[in-house]
C-alpha cells in the first residue's frame, strides 16, 4: 500500500460508548477524536508547567466521557488546547464540526455537501462566513453565510469542486469567520478517484471470482476493504479518515496478483498498510509499518501495540501523540503492529504467525505496550507466555498479580500518569512483580499527567529502555 497516508484521528476510549442524541448529526465520535488530536500536538509543543496548567480541563474532558457528555467533552478540549496556544477568547467558531456527505467522491462529482453543527453551546448566535479553499484556490460554498443551527440541528452547504483537479487524498480547508476577526479553519479531507461506483462493484466481482489456490490474507483483506470503501463512498459516518483512493487501487491490484495465487504483502511494500489476518470469523485487522529496506538475511524487531478500550488498530498510528510511536520505530528500522483489541483480547499468535511467514520478524526481539485496556491485555499475554516476548511496558493500566514469579525475570516498563486513573493498577502490577524478585522491572509516575496523555509522555521513556536491552544483547 502507498506509504503516504493521511493524518487519521485518535479514538480516545470512551468514544466507543453510544453517542448521545445531539450529537448523533455530525459524527461525533469523529470531531471528539479530531479535537483529542488537536489538543495532542499542542500538549507536544508545550511546557510541563503549561501542561499544569491545564490538568484539571483535561480530567473534566475525561470524567465526562465516562458520564457521556460529550458536548462538555468537546467544550474542555477545546478550551485546554487553545489555553496551550495561548490563545485567549470564546470557543463560539471552534465549537462547529463541519463533516462531507461522503468521503470517497468520484471524480466527475461537481460538488458535495456538507453539513455544520454546533457540538456545544455558546452566548453568540450571530450569522457567521464561510469561505473554502484547496492549495490556496478559492472554491465556492452555497450559502456564504449561515445562521447558527439550533442545538442537535444542522445546517447545509454545497461545496464546489469545479476548482478540484487533482485526484488521491485531498484537504479542503473551511473558513468560519464573524466580523471582528474571530475566525476558525476546519480540515475537511476526501479521497477522489475515478468511477468510484464500477470500480467498487468490479472489486467484488473479482473478489467473490478468487480461486481457492489464492492466499487467505489478500483475499481476507481485500473483503474487509471493500467493505470499508463501500462505506466511504456513501456516507462519512467512519471513525477517521482513510486514504480511500489509494486503499481503492492497492485493493484492485491486490485481487488481480491474488486471483494469479500471487501475495501482494511482503518486504517489498514499506511504509503502513492495513492487512485483516484470517482468524475467526471476521479475521483480525490490524494497522502496519514495515520500514524501509528490509530483506530475507536481515531480522528486525517487532512491536506489538494494544490500544485502550473503544479503540481501534488505528490508535496507536496516529492518536497517542499523534502517530509518535510510527517515527520512534521508523527511526530505528523496526516493523509495528496494532491489532484491533477487544475485552477477551485479540489473537496476537495468529497476527505473529502471518507476519513472520511474510516478514524478517526477529522472534527474540517482540516487544510488547498496551495503554489501559490494552496494558491488561499485553499483561495476559506476557503472563501466559513470556518466553515468546522480549518486553512488555504497560502504561496507564495492568493489575497486581498473586503469582509474579514467571514474569520476575521479564524486563517489563510500567507508566502512569501523576493523576492517572489507572496508576494504582499500574502500581500494584510493578509491586507485586517487586515482590516476586523482580530487579528488572521499571515504574515511572509522570508529574503533570492523567490517564489521557500517558503514552505521550512515556513512549520516549519506553524506547529508551528497549534500546538499551536489545544493546546489551
Amino acid at each position: 500500500m502507498a506509504p503516504m497516508v493521511f493524518r487519521l484521528l485518535p479514538i480516545v476510549s470512551v468514544l466507543a460508548l453510544p453517542l448521545a442524541a445531539s450529537a448523533q448529526s455530525s459524527n461525533a465520535r469523529y470531531e471528539l477524536a479530531w479535537r483529542t488530536s488537536a489538543f495532542e500536538r499542542a500538549w507536544m509543543a508545550t511546557t510541563a508547567e503549561q501542561h499544569a496548567a491545564v490538568l484539571p480541563t483535561v480530567e473534566a474532558a475525561v470524567q465526562r466521557f465516562f458520564s457521556m457528555d460529550f458536548a462538555g467533552v468537546a467544550s474542555a478540549l477545546d478550551e485546554a488546547r487553545l489555553s496551550l496556544e495561548q490563545r485567549s477568547g470564546p470557543l463560539d467558531l471552534e465549537r462547529f464540526a463541519v463533516q462531507p456527505q461522503l468521503r470517497l467522491v468520484d471524480a466527475a462529482s461537481t460538488s458535495l455537501a456538507l453539513t455544520i453543527s454546533p457540538l456545544y453551546e455558546s452566548e453568540s448566535a450571530a450569522p457567521f462566513a464561510l469561505r473554502a479553499s484547496f492549495q490556496g484556490k478559492s472554491l465556492g460554498i452555497e450559502p456564504a453565510s449561515i445562521e447558527v443551527p439550533a442545538k442537535g440541528a444542522d445546517r447545509g452547504v454545497r461545496l464546489s469542486l469545479d476548482g478540484v483537479a487533482a485526484l488521491g487524498d485531498i484537504t479542503i480547508e473551511v473558513e468560519l469567520s464573524r466580523e471582528g476577526g474571530a475566525r476558525a479553519v476546519r480540515e475537511v479531507r476526501l479521497s477522489r478517484a475515478e468511477s468510484v461506483e464500477s470500480r467498487i462493484a468490479a472489486l467484488k466481482t473479482a473478489l467473490n471470482a478468487l480461486p481457492e489456490s489464492a492466499p487467505t490474507l489478500e483475499r481476507e483483506t481485500v473483503r474487509t476493504n471493500v467493505e470499508l470503501l463501500e462505506k466511504l463512498s456513501k456516507s462519512s459516518n467512519e471513525e477517521t479518515d482513510f486514504p480511500a483512493a489509494a486503499l481503492l487501487a492497492d485493493s484492485e491490484r491486490m485481487v488481480e496478483r491474488a486471483a494469479k495465487a500471487e501475495r501482494w504483502f511482503g518486504i517489498e511494500r514499506s511504509g503502513e498498510s492495513w492487512m485483516t489476518v484470517p482468524s475467526g470469523k471476521n479475521g483480525a485487522r490490524v494497522r502496519l509499518f514495515v520500514p524501509e529496506g528490509l530483506s530475507e538475511e536481515r531480522k528486525v524487531p517487532l512491536v506489538v501495540a494494544l490500544h485502550g478500550a473503544g479503540g481501534s488498530e488505528n490508535m496507536f498510528f496516529d492518536a497517542y501523540g499523534d502517530g509518535l510511536i510510527v517515527e520512534l520505530c521508523r527511526k530505528r528500522g523496526w516493523m509495528l503492529v496494532a491489532p484491533r483489541v477487544g475485552f477477551m483480547g485479540t489473537p496476537v499468535s495468529a497476527v505473529l504467525g502471518a507476519l513472520r511467514e511474510r516478514y524478517p520478524v526477529d522472534s527474540e526481539r517482540v516487544l510488547v505496550i498496551g495503554h489501559s485496556m490494552g496494558a491488561g491485555v499485553g499483561q495476559q499475554l506476557v503472563a501466559k507466555d513470556p518466553g515468546a516476548y522480549r518486553a512488555f511496558a504497560a502504561l496507564g493500566g495492568g493489575s497486581g498479580l498473586k503469582d509474579a514469579s514467571a514474569l520476575a525475570a521479564e524486563p517489563i516498563f510500567v507508566g502512569a500518569g501523576e493523576r492517572d486513573f489507572g496508576r494504582r493498577g499500574a502500581e500494584a502490577l510493578h509491586k507485586s512483580l517487586a515482590a516476586a524478585g523482580s530487579t528488572v522491572a521499571q515504574l515511572r509516575i509522570y508529574p503533570n499527567c492523567e490517564h489521557l496523555m500517558i503514552v505521550v509522555d512515556a513512549l520516549p521513556d519506553v524506547f529508551a529502555s528497549w534500546d538499551a536491552l536489545l544493546a546489551a544483547k
